[in-house]
Order: C-alpha cells, then sequence, then structure tokens
C-alpha cells in the first residue's frame, strides 16, 4: 500500500514493482505483487481499472483510515484485543526513547 501512495493516482504494476524491489529492497516478481494489490483490491483499499494494455490502481483510503486498520489488525491478532498489552509493548523502552516515550503520554492525555 505504501508504494501505490509513494507513486500516487494511476500507479502501474511496473512502476509499483521498481518501487517494491528498488526503495524497499525485495526481489519480488510480478506474480507476488499482482498477489498483494488483489488483496488490498478485495479489502476495498484500491481498485484497479484498465486503460489499454494496462492495469493501473486507484487508492480508495486515506493513509490514516489504513494505519488505523492495520493498528487494529496488530492488536486482534498479536494481543487478542488487549490493548494493555499493546501498549505496554508500544512503550517498551527499547521501541522509543524516553523523550519519544513522554511524547506519547502527553499526546494521551490531550485525547482523555
Amino acid at each position: 500500500m505504501k508504494c501505490v501512495w509513494d507513486l500516487g493516482e494511476g500507479a502501474r504494476l511496473a512502476n509499483i514493482m521498481k518501487v517494491v524491489n528498488d526503495k524497499y529492497n525485495k526481489n519480488w516478481k510480478p506474480q507476488t505483487v499482482s498477489t498483494f494489490l488483489g488483496k488490498l483490491v478485495r479489502k476495498g483499499f484500491i481498485e484497479q481499472y484498465r486503460n489499454g494494455r494496462y492495469f493501473y490502481y486507484h487508492i480508495l483510503v486515506s493513509k490514516h483510515d489504513y494505519r488505523c486498520y492495520m493498528l487494529h489488525e496488530d492488536l486482534e491478532f498479536w494481543n487478542d484485543g488487549a490493548i494493555d498489552e499493546f501498549v505496554n509493548e508500544l512503550m517498551d523502552e527499547k521501541t522509543f526513547s524516553g523523550e519519544q516515550r513522554k511524547e506519547i503520554i502527553e499526546k494521551i492525555k490531550n485525547i482523555v
């Protein structure tokens, strides 16, 4: 999904593959990238359309909405929905510096 955002609207498979392989140091074949794109289409995050002989991809969700979805998926998968475990792991001293943890705590205080 990040590669599609990196490229913007109307990204083609060839362009997405180049970004995946060059920018993110992968060695993925077209079929692998197509499989991932198909999953994103089925989940409603992007849509695929054809113009001439090429398929293009159009973004349907904001980065914020996608990140929220992914965080929720991770929370459910890794922590069985237990927010306290998730926060404990997130705030682990190896994950963030002391200053970053203070920033997070301040943001949470402002929300509550």
